[in-house]
Formats: structure tokens, C-alpha cells, sequence
């Protein structure tokens, strides 16, 4: 309730004496050459402190650039972003000046003073035609517009396909798509030159990450760098980078000396954060002609944009959507091609599910177009290709170990909340009255946590490991510190849950700190479905060797064998009759506040530090399911119920849980029916305002009903699994279930147009 009440300190609320304001100068063109840049007027201008433009930062900061190992990855290629153009622009929104001021006021007013000729150059604008030879060149070093270009094939495709019964082949849009967090992205940055000190307060996912290349393009000593991320009005993947504005905030505060502001407002949100999963995709199904699959094959596009997002990839949107193709299903033999396709729009970033909810999409939707070639029911034809429970753990087609699940019994759980057979009958005889209602199914397995030889094995140097320390205190009150961050995923009570729960001490007992990286171990933050398998693992971790210490203590104390004690409701008590013995507060005290007394060979302090790296990854699942009604008149798709069965292992909190899923479906119906990022053939964005670019509100999204089963993860601590990306990854094939998303009014009539007229 204090993130949507307004009662949380965001970036824009800190506020230190003598702030300066930064406003930026942006490119209207979506590629040019930058022939002259005028910032006289600007400078003269009263309140103006500083205007930069490339050339003054060209030597002083290095630009963000994705390097990935050669050895694993031989066909990607880099490129700079430089945070402030370089003689060159290659979107529209690009920053090629920076100007601050006393107020944001006279920064902006001063902005649009600077003076910058530019020179048009031809346009890539789509993904597609970027592929032709004769097509321009967004980086001419390159020599084409590929970033990256993937490609697999495992089992014997080409021999499934000509034994098939029935082959069903469909080409897939999806449109481009932005974050859109409610607090746009923020920050403030303060250099203390006494201590040699830069402070950023950041509205970021990744505390210690933003720290460690920031240190590193400006070239100044991570250990005197400070990042502190307040509360985060959202974030969605967007806020899991370093963007050059953070980095020329920090920079000007250090160069002048005064804490320097700056906070994005919407149409720079809208225009230069980062877009996500623009994407075409070709892809094909073998079935024998009982529903049993035998191939399937796919290629994949992704419009990645102008640069590469930092320092992740944004060649990963590909490569994701085409691996979680196969989802829950059997699949014998699999083809996939992943390319990623420079453009001059908008750099491409990591959103909610990243990939998965294009592959999620095409698989099911080739399923129903061959459950309706062979004449059976979608459901069955899923049911008969699924993982069962007894197949784990399982190796999918694609190499992944999916450790345990309950694929099968989530969709059956979803078919007998809807009364599946009952709608079935229901759906006919609607359509005898003119009503027009389906039902859409969408399966799928989410890979969660990522660990850091997942990232070793796609050829970058990043970690997926999670670090934490616990800390009682005399009095048996518990500090966790960890390095996570929430930004509406609730760790102040889940995380606080799992250390009450090893400790057994009361959840009120409890304080989890984040987002200070003076304050906790260095830690990866929170994105990919991580918090609760990495952060809760090693709080699990580190909680276990305090409880160690308490018990061993304790034991020595009350002549009572360890393996005989526990805790609980705070207080130590024998196993074997639940005999109190002393409270767990006595125990605190002896060992922080009277340690003279304790046992030979006992250190005073009660606090612990782990580091945990998760398995290579940590698979949940679900099955959504929705019933739509089309008005056939003004293509309008009213949902009509939403069900979601969820399968993330131990739930520490349903309620939080619940939360996670009602959000992302809620962005999930935003895929499927409204939201689109519009450029047209000269690289001019459309879709500047939110009058543009439409978003679902409250009345656009339904209560969504919620099922749970668990399925414990055998190889995390407390059989965590992660799930907080996985509302959003099936909406789009359980209401959508097209070829192209978003399934707008306009889009709908067309189809039932060409169904009338045969096309």
C-alpha cells in the first residue's frame, strides 16, 4: 500500500542543498550524421552550470559496450553506445547534448537553445529488410546488421517431418512493447571531494551491477563509489541497466562538484529507455496423425534496435524466445534459428519474461492449429505431449533440466476450475444466439534464477549467485541484509519469512535491508524470477549457521545434546518433548552483550554471511487459461474469465505470490490487446504519448482466478522456485491465440473479414 499510496521516498524525493538539474538534447532524426553542434546560446543562457556534448566526453568516459567470449559465442558482434552521440545518431531520442542548470526549468528552457545540424542518412527501419544486402548499415563495421545469429538443431528434423501426418506452419508478429514502470527512471548523484566519494541514488533493480560499470566507463574506483536505490516505482527488466543518462549525472557531479538531478519524463520514457520484444517468426509442427509430436522447427527474428542493452545483451530477447519453445511438450527433434537484427529504433531491453512469451505464443498456437487440422480437442492434444510428473527430473530437447513439475495436472487443475466440458456446451449454443466465445490455453515451463554458468555458457562474464547477511542482535531481534532489491515483489516480508523461519523467531522480529551497496554484500539484484530462489537461498544459508551457533551454544549451556534442540516461537526447546529450556533471547545476549562466559572456542557476535549459486536454472510452470467474447461487429475482445495454475515450487507467501501473478497477467493482456510501439518508415516514433500508446487500465483487466500446486524444487534450499515474471509470459496465446499481437479491434475485423470472404 506505500508504493501505491505515494508514501515511499522515490528518487525525485531526495533532495540536497544546491541540486542542479540535467536536461538532455535529443536527436528528431533516426539516423544522421552530426555535422555541427552550436552550444553558445545554451551557455550563455543564466542558470546554465555546464553543456556537453560527445566531443567533451569522448576521452572521459567509455562507452557501454556488450562484450561476450568469442569462444562461446563467435557470431555476435559489438558496438559502442556512446552516452552522448558520437558524429553519428542512429534513433530517434538519442542523447547528443547534456545541459545543467539550476532548475529543471531553466535546463530545459537552455536545451532547446543548443543549435545541431544534421545530416540524414537512410533509415533501417525494419527488421526484415535490415537483412537485404543493399539495405544501410546501422554500425558499418559490422558489414551487415546482424548482432547475433544463432542456430541449433537437435534430434532428426528433417526425418520427423517427412514421416508427419500433419504439418501446420504459421509466420508470427509481435509487436514492439515498452516497460512503462509508473516512476519513470531517476536519479541523483552527489561527490564528496574530501573523501573522493560519488554517491548515485538510483531508481535501479541492481545496486551493486550499476556500481560495477559505472566505476568502470568513468574509469573511477568501484570501492569509492556508494549506489543507494530508494524505492523503485517499478522497474520490469527496464531497470536492470546501466543507461548513459545515470552515467553523465554521475559525471557532472564530479566534474562540478554539486549534487546534479536528473528524472526522466514520460515522453523520454515512451521514446529512449528501452523497448522490448519486436519480433517475426516462422515456425512449424509435425504431428503423427494421433496428436503425437514428432518435430518442430522455428526462426526467429528480433528488431533489437540501435545498441545493445548494458551490460546484458539484447541479443538474449532471441535466443530466449526460440528455447522456451518447446515448453512442457515432448519434443523428439528440434530446428531453431535466432537472429538478431540491428535497427535504427530504440535499443531493445529486457522486459517481464523475456523471449518467452513470443515462444510460449507460437507453440501454442502451431498446437491448436494442429489440434484443429486432426480433428481433436486442443486440450487433449496437449495432454498427450506433456511431461508427466514421474519423467522428472527431465532433459529437455534443448539440454535444460527441469527437476520436477506438474504440467499435466495444472492444466487438468485449470480445465476443471473453468468446468471445461460444461463451456464447451455452453460455447455452442452461444453461437447458435450469435455470440461468438472461445477458450485459450497457454502451457509453459519458466526458467528462473539463472545461475552464472548459465550466463558463462552464452559467452558473458556476468554472476547469478546471491549473497546475504544475518545478523541477531542482544535482545534476539534479526537484521537481514541482502542483495536483492524489491520494487513491488514484497521482500520485506517473503525474505523476512524465510529467516523467521529458520530462526524460528517471530516475522516481527524481522528487518530485511536492500539497496545500499555500502550496507550489503554484493549481490545481483533482482530480475529473471530470482529474489526468492538466490536472495532466499542465502538467507537460508547464512541463517543455518547462525541457528548452528545458537544451538551448539546452547547445548554447552544447557547440557543438552545440539542435535537434540530446535528453535521456535523464540525460544530454545527440546525435540524430543518440546520441553522450553530457555528463551532464544538469553542465548543472543550471553553471545553479543556477555560473551566473557561463553564456552572455550566460542566468538562473540551473532551474524553470518553466505553466498549461494543456484543450479544452472530453476524451473516453475503454470497453465493459463481464458474465455473471450469477439463482438464480430466492432471487433472488440471482452475477457470473460482468466484462470492461472501455478506451479513455483515452495510458496513462501500465497498472498505475495498471487499479487505477482495478477500483475503480470495484467501486462500480459497488454501484449495481447493494446500495447504497440509505432515507428514509420523513416524512423519516427508514432506512439510519443500514452493517448498513443495504449496501456490496459483497471477496467481492462479481470479478477483472475488463481490455482496453486507445489511441486518442490530438489535442488534449491526450502524447494524455492522462482515465478515472479510468469504472469506475463502466456497471456498472449490463451486470449490472443494469433499470428500477430496485439490482437487490436482493427486487427480482429480483419480476420473476420478475410474469414468471410475465404482469405
Amino acid at each position: 500500500m506505500r508504493r501505491c499510496g505515494g508514501s515511499r521516498t522515490r528518487a525525485d524525493d531526495i533532495h540536497l542543498p544546491g541540486t542542479l538539474a540535467l536536461a538532455f538534447v535529443r536527436s528528431p532524426y533516426a539516423h544522421a550524421r552530426i555535422t555541427q553542434i552550436d552550444v553558445s546560446a545554451a551557455q550563455a543562457h543564466p542558470g546554465v552550470q555546464a553543456v556537453l556534448t560527445g566531443s567533451d566526453v569522448s576521452e572521459a568516459i567509455k562507452p557501454l559496450r556488450v562484450e561476450y567470449d568469442p569462444a562461446r559465442a563467435p557470431t555476435h558482434k559489438s558496438c559502442d553506445w556512446p552516452v552522448l552521440a558520437q558524429g553519428k545518431v542512429r534513433f530517434v531520442g538519442e542523447a547528443v547534448a547534456a545541459v545543467v542548470a539550476t532548475n529543471r526549468y531553466v535546463a530545459e528552457d537552455a536545451a532547446a537553445l543548443v543549435e545541431v545540424e544534421y545530416e540524414p542518412l537512410d533509415v533501417v527501419w525494419d527488421m526484415e529488410k535490415a537483412l537485404e544486402l543493399a539495405s544501410p548499415l546501422v554500425h558499418e563495421e559490422w558489414g551487415d546488421n546482424v548482432m547475433q545469429s544463432l542456430e541449433a538443431e537437435i534430434g532428426e528434423v528433417a526425418k520427423a517431418f517427412q514421416e508427419a501426418d500433419c504439418v501446420v506452419a504459421e509466420r508470427f508478429t509481435t509487436g514492439r512493447h515498452l516497460a512503462l514502470p509508473m516512476e519513470t527512471r531517476g536519479c541523483l548523484a552527489q561527490f564528496e571531494a574530501a573523501a573522493d566519494s560519488l554517491t548515485l541514488w538510483s531508481s535501479t533493480q541492481v545496486p551493486h551491477v550499476l556500481r560495477s560499470y559505472l566505476a568502470l566507463v568513468l574509469d573511477f574506483p568501484e570501492h569509492h563509489i556508494r549506489v543507494v536505490a530508494p524505492d523503485v516505482g517499478g522497474g520490469f527488466g527496464l531497470k536492470a541497466h546501466l543507461f548513459p543518462e545515470e552515467v553523465i549525472t554521475a559525471f557532472l557531479a564530479r566534474r562540478l562538484q554539486r549534487p546534479v538531478k536528473w528524472i526522466e519524463d514520460r515522453r523520454e520514457n515512451l521514446t529512449a529507455s528501452l523497448h522490448a520484444k519486436h519480433q517475426v517468426v516462422q515456425a512449424e509442427l509435425a504431428l503423427t496423425k494421433d496428436g503425437t509430436i514428432l518435430g518442430l522447427k522455428g526462426r526467429f527474428l528480433s528488431d533489437v534496435g540501435a545498441y545493445s542493452e548494458y551490460p546484458w545483451s539484447s541479443a538474449l530477447e532471441a535466443g530466449h524466445a526460440a528455447s522456451s519453445m518447446p515448453g512442457p511438450y515432448k519434443i523428439p527433434a528440434f530446428r531453431f534459428e535466432a537472429v538478431s537484427v540491428a535497427t535504427n529504433k530504440t535499443t531493445l531491453g529486457v522486459y517481464r519474461g523475456v523471449g518467452m512469451p513470443t515462444g510460449v505464443l507460437v507453440m501454442e498456437r502451431l498446437l491448436d492449429l494442429g489440434a484443429q487440422k486432426l480433428g481433436l480437442d486442443p486440450a487433449e492434444l496437449r495432454l498427450r505431449n506433456m511431461i508427466r510428473k514421474e519423467d522428472h527430473p527431465y532433459t529437455s530437447i534443448i539440454g535444460a533440466e527441469i527437476e520436477s513439475g506438474s504440467h499435466q495436472e495444472s492444466l487438468q487443475m485449470a480445465l476443471e476450475m473453468l468446468g471445461y466440458q460444461d463451456f464447451r456446451a455452453q460455447q455452442q449454443k452461444g453461437q447458435a444466439q450469435g455470440r461468438y466465445i472461445g477458450v485459450g490455453l497457454g502451457c509453459y515451463v519458466e526458467g528462473t534464477a539463472p545461475s552464472s554458468q548459465a550466463f558463462q555458457a552464452m559467452g558473458l562474464a556476468l554472476g547469478g549467485y546471491e549473497s546475504a547477511t544475518v545478523r541477531m542482535d542482544a535482545t534476539g531481534k534479526v537484521t537481514v541484509l541482502v542483495g536483492t532489491h524489491s520494487h513491488g515483489q514484497s521482500h520485506e516480508t517473503t525474505l523476512a519469512q524465510v529467516a523467521a523461519d529458520e530462526l524460528g523467531v517471530p516475522l516481527a522480529d524481522v528487518k530485511v535491508i536492500e539497496g545500499d551497496t555500502t550496507a550489503v554484500p554484493y549481490g545481483w539484484g533482482t530480475w529473471g524470477s530470482r529474489s526468492a530462489v538466490t536472495g532466499g537461498g542465502a538467507i537460508i544459508l547464512a541463517s543455518r549457521k547462525l541457528r548452528e551457533k545458537l544451538l551448539r551454544v546452547a547445548s554447552r549451556l544447557s547440557e543438552v545434546p545440539a542435535d537434540d534442540l530446535e528453535l521456535a516461537e523464540g525460544v530454545v526447546r527440546r525435540k524430543t518433548d518440546g520441553t522450553t529450556l530457555v528463551p532464544l533471547k538469553e542465548i543472543a545476549y550471553r553471545i553479543v552483550s556477555a560473551p566473557a562466559g561463553l564456552p572455550a572456542g566460542e566468538e562473540p557476535g551473532l551474524d553470518a554471511t553466505a553466498h549461494y549459486e543456484p543450479p544452472p536454472s530453476t524451473h516453475a510452470n503454470a497453465t493459463h487459461l481464458a474465455t473471450v467474447e469477439v463482438d464480430i461487429e466492432t471487433g472488440q475482445v471482452k475477457i470473460l474469465r482468466y484462470i492461472v495454475v501455478e506451479d513455483c515450487g515452495t510458496i513462501i507467501n500465497p498472498l505475495v505470490v498471487n499479487g505477482q501473478i495478477q500483475g503480470g497477467v495484467a501486462q500480459g493482456i497488454g501484449t495481447a490487446l493494446y500495447e504497440q510501439v509505432v515507428y514509420d518508415e523513416n524512423g519516427q516514433f508514432l506512439t510519443g504519448t500514452l493517448m498513443d500508446y495504449l496501456a490496459p487500465t483497471a477496467v481492462d483487466v479481470p479478477q483472475v482466478e488463481i490455482g496453486h500446486i507445489e511441486s518442490p524444487s530438489p535442488y534449491t534450499p526450502g524447494g524455492i522456485k522462482g515465478m515472479g515474471e510468469g504472469g506475463a509470459i502466456a497471456p498472449p496465446a490463451a486470449i490472443a491465440n494469433a499470428n500477430e499481437v496485439p490482437l487490436t479491434p482493427e486487427r480482429v475485423l480483419k480476420l473476420i473479414d478475410r474469414g468471410r470472404t475465404g482469405g
